[in-house]
């Protein structure tokens, strides 16, 4: 789950505490010594993708409920799935539901179908590789195009998350016992999307496909390693009509990343 719960708890922080991070991470940047111009590497790749998190967390702690006296924000918790009223709340509530719920779970499957426990172990730090946001950017990607709850709950919607975890994993394992994790995996996720839906949680409407592009945004634990993230989940952040990424963060962003998937023009390949 690598940071949601880091950057969904920053969110929660008073404004002063962000901006101490974000001067904080400016201060590491480094420029090419030559032309002056901000170097392009990996090292400013992730101070960047981190500034661009600090500005959706900036986002989620503005359009969140009043805060205390203290500047923390009181973080909704255990409101009913069909009325969440802020981003952070969506977003704790579908990260909790699909990710924090289901991982005891999926852990005792695996302990189950690995009996080795050393081998056991290794496969769910597999997992902690592009699996989840795999996961999540496949679920951005069906939404996006069907327009029925039933489209999403189907044999071909579950194969297609699959597919794209399959792709991002890397096992030592044989083909047969990564694909049975797999499994596991999107098994209980899809019990937990399932479980959403009978709350009358409104997965299939843009409030959801914007909270779900930040969780994959804060999940992913390298975006430059993983092309999916930066075009299905950070580059329509940085398109969203709130301004939810500053433009100055936004113009980095695309000098910097782009050129990890060269072709002409200026925007990855989608």
């Amino acid at each position: 789950m690598h940071g949601w719960l880091g950057w969904a708890d920053l969110a929660a922080e008073s404004p002063q505490v962000r901006d101490a991070q974000r001067r904080r991470l400016a201060g590491g940047l480094t420029t090419d010594r030559r032309s002056g111009n901000l170097g392009l590497n990996d090292k400013n790749r992730q101070i960047y993708l981190n500034l661009a998190r600090l500005d959706i967390t900036d986002h989620l702690w503005a359009t969140a409920p009043r805060p205390r006296p203290d500047g923390r924000l009181i973080v909704d918790g255990g409101a009913d799935p069909a009325s969440v009223p802020s981003d952070l709340g969506r977003m704790n509530l579908l990260a909790r539901t699909i990710m924090g719920d289901t991982w005891p779970e999926i852990s005792a499957d695996i302990d189950n179908l690995v009996r080795a426990e050393p081998t056991a172990r290794d496969v769910k730090k597999s997992l902690a590789g592009h699996a989840w946001c795999s996961l999540l950017v496949a679920v951005i990607q069906l939404i996006e195009k069907i327009t029925r709850v039933v489209d999403l709950l189907n044999d071909e919607a579950r194969q297609f998350v699959k597919d794209a975890v399959t792709r991002q994993v890397e096992s030592k394992l044989s083909r047969l016992i990564t694909d049975a994790v797999i499994n596991i995996l999107v098994t209980r996720v899809w019990s937990a999307v399932t479980r959403l839906l009978e709350a009358h949680f409104p997965i299939l409407n843009a409030d959801t496909l914007r909270v779900l592009r930040m969780l994959a945004v804060f999940t992913c634990p390298w975006v430059g390693r993983h092309r999916d993230v930066y075009v299905h989940a950070l580059e329509p952040l940085m398109r969203d009509a709130r301004e939810i990424i500053a433009v100055d963060v936004k113009t980095q962003l695309v000098v910097l990343f782009t050129p990890l998937w060269p072709q002409p023009g200026s925007q990855p390949a989608t």
